[in-house]
């Protein structure tokens, strides 16, 4: 087909073209872009069996036009193409809309499908980066999110140490991993070496929005240290990460078909490439799953890992949600576009390092993070609840025995007072049938059978008048036994 042959060459392609181009903050058409254009663009021209021209003249007779060819091209994608529906959405709304958009066709009453759930996005679920732990503030317990450190420790071990330093980077700034690999060595050279963290202030490769953000303590040191051994005598300008130095010689001896010389050659750094970086942190995840075979990390052929540079910007999202960083500061950190942002855009290093304090400890891996002043006053709290708690309940088994000995000690008085009482009546009845034995028939004592004395008179003369001794005084010595 003669129009699917030189479909760049119609005037409103290049139109589309120079409108990407324009609002493009860097004034140019990113390669990925261009790539995504020659995908979409000739299967719409297959499915409309129209030239870019003929289309942009109907859609400017009829607006309900583009609706209609949008929602027909993404079934058509389906049905015909076999592309799956998130792919068809993107296309038909996303890559297609914009030709009609950049050639002044206006398309913002056309709403995009919703999308399904990714495959990507379950493979996340099946791989959480946070633990659920429950801590207690102010006599209230919570559920917060913690990084696995252990986890992540491990998978770090696989990876290269440069690349270990561009994860902690992602993860700890937001900053995607393009962002990453495109910092100059300037921006760490001629920051302030007393300042514990690394402060970047740029405009994201992808989009030109304004970021401002920061290295944690650990990544920055590392950072420092990798600088310092393997880029001191890069130029300003160059990029942080380059391309393994015996990569670098391998590219020498393809270009100059013969063995790099390091008295005579100089090897010219090559920027690290998001493609490769994917590919690392992609062969460290099979790496790990061939020695942890009873842990293996989900991932199947073809599909996304899990652990690609994306999900730790991902991880500093949710790490500044649970440190209750609030929206518009959060969207500052990652540099996401919201009018909103505007107002906190120009707040200074100092400003946004306070809040960027508050993430921090859920950001840092290899050393433990050391606990905030919060966090400080909540375990003495914690510390010093315990502690009301402890002498609350010994207080309380104090007085609980403090009671029993009042109980045992009165238990203990009315029985000695009854057995006082029991022993003078029995000496004193003994004594009186001791005296009176004559006068009851068949009582016979010995003196032996007086086991007490009464000496008090007085009592012994009560119980006489009491007990009538002629007649009951038997009975009575026999009852009290």
């Amino acid at each position: 087909m003669q129009i699917l042959a030189q479909w760049e060459e119609y005037a409103t392609i290049k139109g589309w073209k120079k409108g990407l181009k324009y609002n493009s903050h860097k004034n140019r058409l990113s390669q990925k872009t261009l790539e995504s254009m020659r995908v979409w663009m000739p299967l719409f021209l297959e499915y409309t069996q129209k030239n870019p021209n003929d289309l942009i003249e109907e859609a400017l007779h009829s607006k309900e036009t583009i609706r209609a060819r949008l929602s027909d091209f993404c079934s058509w994608l389906q049905d015909i193409k076999q592309k799956k529906y998130n792919a068809s959405v993107n296309a038909s709304y996303s890559v297609i809309r914009g030709f009609y958009s950049h050639n002044n066709i206006n398309t913002q009453k056309i709403r995009m499908p919703k999308l399904e759930p990714t495959q990507v996005q379950f493979s996340d679920d099946n791989l959480l980066l946070f633990d659920i732990v429950t801590t207690k503030e102010n006599g209230v317990y919570q559920e917060n999110k913690r990084i696995r450190r252990d986890f992540l420790k491990q998978y770090f071990s696989y990876l290269n140490p440069r690349d270990q330093i561009i994860a902690l980077c992602i993860l700890s700034s937001g900053l995607d991993s393009g962002d990453v690999l495109n910092i100059p060595l300037a921006t760490v050279r001629y920051q302030d070496p007393n300042q514990e963290r690394i402060f970047i202030r740029d405009l994201r490769n992808k989009t030109g929005e304004s970021v401002s953000t920061f290295f944690s303590k650990e990544a920055s040191k590392l950072v420092r240290n990798y600088v310092k051994t393997h880029r001191k005598n890069g130029k300003d300008s160059e990029p942080i990460f380059i391309v393994a130095t015996k990569e670098l010689k391998t590219f020498f001896h393809k270009n100059h078909e013969r063995t790099f010389n390091s008295f005579n050659d100089e090897l010219e750094a090559i920027p690290l490439d998001v493609h490769s970086l994917s590919t690392n942190f992609r062969d460290a995840v099979n790496r790990y799953n061939q020695e942890n075979r009873e842990n293996k990390i989900p991932i199947e052929h073809g599909k996304q890992s899990p652990l690609r540079p994306k999900r730790f910007r991902k991880a500093f999202n949710d790490a500044c949600d649970n440190a209750g960083i609030p929206v518009d500061i959060k969207r500052v950190f990652m540099g996401k576009s919201d009018p909103a942002n505007k107002a906190y855009e120009g707040k200074s290093r100092q400003d946004l390092e306070i809040f960027y304090k508050r993430v921090e400890p859920n950001l840092t891996i290899f050393l433990e993070p050391s606990p905030t002043r919060s966090e400080d006053l909540r375990k003495l709290q914690e510390d010093l609840d315990l502690m009301k708690k402890e002498k609350y309940e010994q207080r309380q088994k104090t007085e609980e025995m403090e009671l029993d000995l009042l109980q045992l000690r009165d238990e203990v008085g009315i029985l000695r007072k009854n057995q006082r009482s029991d022993d003078k009546v029995i000496r004193v009845a003994n004594t009186i049938l001791y005296k009176n034995q004559k006068k009851i028939p068949g009582l016979s004592m010995k003196p032996s059978d007086l086991k007490y004395f009464v000496k008090d008179k007085n009592l012994e003369k009560n119980y006489s008048r009491i007990y009538d001794i002629d007649l009951n005084a038997f009975h009575v010595k026999k009852k009290l036994e």
